[in-house]
């Protein structure tokens, strides 16, 4: 059976009420499409939190902070039909736009994100709570899944439905790496090779540094940092116990965290 893809919001808020009327949990997976292997275990994931999974795919023009970024951030409607669907996916949610011409509210948490990607990226974040709580609305899910590889993201999320007692509880997922540790983003497809085994590096770097535990974890990335070339850092923080990290690899942005104190 094939995934369905709703475009319009009215239509999926109707579908998920019917679900309601019916008795049956709905999960939500938010991403902006070019789904992956991680998604897939998001998916996964919330399919055995729920009767009804929806994933939607919606590049969210403003958690930006470039044109080009977003003229670049691949679009594969067709792929991501049958990765949703091989996952488990019920209902893809593709709209067109979640923004009118005037929009003029937004959503906005103030604690959990600062430093970090936050200080770097001025309203990311909000952004993402604005249309993580406008997807919400429209799909009502109990439950949403997230990726732990946006570790601040989550923390954001969190905080948000917190404070404004959305009826959703937040799950993280561990986040899905591959076999030279790297998380699996995106991002990823942009890399050249030679750009993609310096990012392996990079992330063996990183959690060697955190390995060596909060005290000495920055001094050691920072050190093993400047013998890989070309890799322009951008920050590195250690918050709540875990090393934190992003750089710039053959023009693309990359992000990882490790705890500290730990060989994984």
């Amino acid at each position: 059976m094939a995934v369905k893809i709703m475009t319009k919001p009215a239509q999926m808020q109707k579908a998920s009420r019917a679900w309601k009327k019916r008795g049956l949990r709905v999960a939500l997976v938010p991403t902006m499409g070019a789904l992956h292997a991680g998604h897939g275990a998001l998916i996964r994931r919330a399919g055995r939190l729920a009767d009804r999974v929806v994933v939607s795919c919606y590049v969210n023009p403003t958690q930006f902070n470039s044109r080009t970024d977003l003229r670049k951030y691949p679009r594969r409607p067709g792929l991501d039909a049958s990765l949703a669907k091989q996952a488990g996916a019920d209902v893809i949610f593709q709209p067109a736009n979640l923004y009118a011409g005037d929009a003029s509210t937004w959503v906005e948490e103030t604690e959990r994100s600062r430093g970090r990607c936050g200080d770097r990226r001025p309203g990311h974040f909000r952004g993402v709570a604005t249309v993580v709580a406008k997807l919400c609305h429209l799909v009502q899910p109990e439950v949403a899944v997230f990726g732990e590889k946006d570790h601040q993201q989550c923390e954001v999320i969190e905080r948000m439905v917190r404070d404004l007692f959305l009826p959703v509880r937040i799950v993280r997922h561990p986040t899905v790496r591959e076999k030279d540790g790297l998380p699996i983003s995106s991002r990823n497809l942009r890399l050249s090779r030679e750009s993609r085994q310096i990012a392996g590096r990079w992330t063996r770097v990183l959690q060697q540094a955190a390995a060596t535990g909060p005290g000495r974890a920055l001094g050691t990335y920072r050190r093993l940092l400047r013998a890989l070339r070309p890799v322009r850092s951008e920050y590195a923080e250690i918050l709540d116990g875990r090393l934190h990290a992003a750089v710039w690899i053959g023009g693309v942005r990359l992000i990882d965290h490790r705890p500290c104190g730990r060989k994984r």
